[in-house]
Order: structure tokens, then sequence, then C-alpha cells
């Protein structure tokens, strides 16, 4: 088989634990003297590691914009909340930040929450920017009155998709007859499976949902390896896979793995030789060298936390732009501050955003993320890498740039 590009798109307790962050304390919350922000984290459950960095790194881009004297010369004022990573948590949650009179919400970070909140923001008129909710169905959420309230600083899954599938039908890496498709049972995995069906050559000989908090997997395991796969292409989250993972180490199973992306860190187990990564492209840009230097007990953020940082300052800058700090308002230019043209601005350059808007001028945001090129979708087209695990280590294979995913051709 060739390397074509493959097809892609197709309860808490008292409201749980608060950060509420603001340049000008003294004014009170929702008062003509601030601009509420909201975000929303999980703060707590296995997921807490991503939503602790994604939490500083928005609360460092509230200081950035304070220290630049606010939005057209207002304070952010952040109310960060814990999610646990769970949709009615996150449903209260987000009701709450509704009614301090948030204009901008991020998050979420589980496609579940940003699935189940997205109509919510819409009525709300409350523009909403994930920093990590990849699945496919959300890019027509938010839509009404011909505006977008959805939007993500993250690529949609159906680009992660198009690279699982190379690795696995090409004759340069996996070339496989059959696939087994393993996902984790939420809308994330289910969306990505989805996607992922539509763009492989290879017969899919189960396509398995596991949950991960299950006692056992060892029936999972045995579910995949029924139709006697070649591989198995794999979609969970950092901190949700080990269960799993470890059945399969304990069987006598022996194929490759191809797995979505931010799965690959930290120590590396022995039975990962041989697997390969869909990753997005872990090339550092100086916007997150920058941001890492303003946390400076941070040595390396978690996966999605320099998107969250991003989130926060598209909608600020577009708020800038647009001269009014409503979700309306935002959701209206917030792809105008991130189109890939204009006068480049970064990480902690809000003064620069304001003399630029005032000169005139278009600014075109590049963040700590990435470029965050936001498409009339409102989502990113990102870099991904082919990563494998060879002799306990990761090496990049190949770089797909976002060119590969628009044209259609081969690469």
């Amino acid at each position: 088989m060739g390397t074509t590009r493959r097809k892609y798109l197709g309860r808490l307790s008292g409201l749980g634990a608060a950060t509420v962050l603001s340049g000008c304390q003294n004014l009170p919350s929702g008062s003509g003297g601030t601009i509420e922000f909201g975000a929303l984290a999980p703060l707590s459950g296995d997921l807490e590691t991503l939503g602790r960095d994604a939490k500083r790194t928005v609360e460092q881009a509230t200081k950035d914009i304070n220290d630049a004297g606010g939005i057209n010369g207002k304070e952010v004022e952040l109310t960060v909340l814990d999610t646990e990573a769970d949709v009615d948590v996150a449903t209260e949650q987000y009701q709450s930040l509704v009614d301090r009179g948030i204009v901008g919400l991020v998050g979420g970070l589980v496609s579940d929450v940003s699935i189940a909140l997205a109509p919510e923001a819409t009525t709300d008129s409350v523009m909403m920017v994930s920093y990590a909710s990849t699945a496919p169905q959300l890019s027509t959420a938010g839509q009404a009155d011909g505006r977008k309230y959805f939007g993500r600083t993250v690529p949609n899954d159906g680009i992660q998709a198009a690279v699982m599938a190379k690795v696995i039908d090409s004759s340069i890496y996996l070339d496989a007859d059959s696939v087994t498709v393993l996902s984790i049972d939420n809308s994330f995995g289910s969306g990505l499976a989805a996607a992922l069906r539509q763009s492989l050559d290879a017969s899919v000989v189960a396509d398995v949902r596991y949950d991960p908090g299950a006692e056992t997997f060892s029936d999972t395991i045995e579910t995949v390896f029924e139709n006697d796969p070649d591989a198995v292409a794999f979609t969970s989250v950092s901190g949700q896979e080990r269960g799993v993972l470890d059945a399969y180490a304990q069987s006598d199973y022996d194929v490759p793995w191809v797995f979505s992306a931010g799965m690959f860190g930290g120590d590396i187990p022995s039975y990962y030789e041989g697997f390969y990564s869909a990753s997005l492209s872990s090339n550092r840009t100086d916007g997150y060298f920058d941001l890492v230097r303003r946390l400076s007990d941070i040595d390396e953020l978690e996966t999605y936390a320099a998107n969250a940082y991003d989130a926060l300052f598209l909608m600020a800058a577009a708020a800038e732009k647009a001269g009014d700090a409503s979700g309306p308002a935002i959701a209206e230019t917030l792809r105008s501050v991130s189109s890939g043209t204009g006068h480049t601005v970064s990480v902690g350059d809000f003064d620069r955003v304001r003399s630029l808007i005032e000169a005139g001028r278009e600014i075109n945001y590049q963040g700590a993320s990435g470029s965050v090129d936001l498409t009339a979708n409102l989502e990113p087209l990102s870099s991904y890498l082919v990563q494998r695990v060879t002799d306990g280590s990761v090496e990049s294979l190949e770089l797909l740039q976002p060119q590969f995913f628009q044209s259609g051709g081969d690469q």
C-alpha cells in the first residue's frame, strides 16, 4: 500500500475547589470594573495532573493580560473550578460560572464535557474554547445566529485518525491487512473510532470499547484478539490506559499497537517495544518556552496545558479587537486574531496586541501550543508525528504538516 493521505473528519460538595484570580481583587465580582472568565478542569481524579497544569497556565494568561492593562482597560477576573472529569459535575460548575457573569469559558478537557456544555454556552451566549476536547462531532457545535460559540485550540480527531490509519496501512510502517479498533468508552473514543474506521484500508475485524474503571481487563483483551488481528489501534488518554495495557502484557499475544496522541511519556514499559503513536508535534515554539519561563517551578508542561493558555489569550485578544468583552463579540472576532495573517503576537504580548489594534493593524496570534490558525470551524490544523518505541526510547519517524491534511494529495 502507498502512503496516501487518509480520509479524515468524517457532584461535588459546595461546588468543589475554586480559584479566583484577578488583578483587582477589591472590585465586586461582575462589576463594571472587571471582565469575568471561567475555566473548567479536572483538578481531582485520574486526570488531575492534566487539569493542574491547565489551571496554572490560564492563571498565567490572566496575569499576563492584567499586567498589560487588561481588556479595553478592564481587569480580567478568572474563576477555575473542578469538573472531576465528570459531565454532571461540570454542568453544575458551569452554571455557577454563568451565575458569576462569565463572557468566556476555557474548557472542557474531556470531550464528553464539551459536548454537554457547548449547547448550554450557545444558549447563554458564552464563548467556550476547549483546550483538549478533540471529538470530531464538536466541529459543528455551538452555532447560533450566524455565530459559533464553541472553538478549540486542539485539532479535530479526524486528523489523528488519518495519521493512525497511515501507520496501519502504509507499507513503510505496519502494512496490516486486519486491525482491531480498541477505544475508551466515551465520546472521544467513539468519535475517533468512527473516524478511524472511515480512514482505514485494512479490514476492521473487531471494534471494542473498554471502561478504564473496570476491575479486570482480561475479557477485553480476549475480545480484542479473538479474530487474530495484525495490529491494534488504541484510543485512550494518559492516565486511563494502563489497566488494559497491563492485561495485554500479561497475555500471550504479541502484535504491534498504534496509540492515539498523548500516551508516550514518562517511563516506557518494555512491552511497548515496536508500538507506534500518532502524536501531536512536539516541536516547541518560542511561545512555549516563554510560558515555561513564566512558570519557573515547572520544567515541562503536561499535555494540553499550553493549549489552555492559548484559549484564554485568544478570547481576550478577540475582545480587545472587538472593543466589546461579550460572548457574541468574542465569537465573531476570534478567528480574525488567529487567521495566519497579520502581525505576529505571542505569549505575554497583550500590550503589543493592544498597540497593534489601536494602530489599525491585523494581528496573528502564534501561541504556546503552536500557530493556532483557526479554520471556519474555530479549530486548528496541527502537525502530527509518527512515532515508534525502539530499544526502549521514543523515536520520531515522520512529521506531517497541516498541508498534508488540507491537500488531499500524497506525501
